[in-house]
């Protein structure tokens, strides 16, 4: 992991644990879709097996594609945007697979 993904995964951990996050509808439906739970999301963050950068989304957000294991052991990426507010960072979680 390069020092730019380590800063993306510093900047999203501490998103999650400010609670300064969003749940994108589609990243709702893939989650029950895949029997998946949040669970499975902290499980990643954790202990990513692999974070890289995956270009801009449509509003020009840095998008970052975070690989690892759930915790039945079933390999999943969780594709996120960093974007931020008035208030500071925000992370949008868009989909898993």
């Amino acid at each position: 992991m390069d020092a730019k993904a380590r800063k993306a995964l510093s900047i999203i951990r501490k998103c999650v644990a400010a609670e300064r996050y969003r749940l994108l509808d589609h990243f709702h439906q893939r989650l029950a879709m895949r029997g998946l739970l949040w669970s499975d999301v902290l499980t990643v963050l954790d202990e990513p097996a692999d974070v890289r950068y995956g270009k801009l989304d449509r509003f020009d957000r840095p998008k970052w594609i975070l690989a690892g294991k759930a915790l039945d052991g079933l390999g999943i990426e969780i594709v996120c945007a960093l974007d931020h507010d008035e208030r500071g960072n925000v992370t949008v979680f868009i989909t898993i697979y």
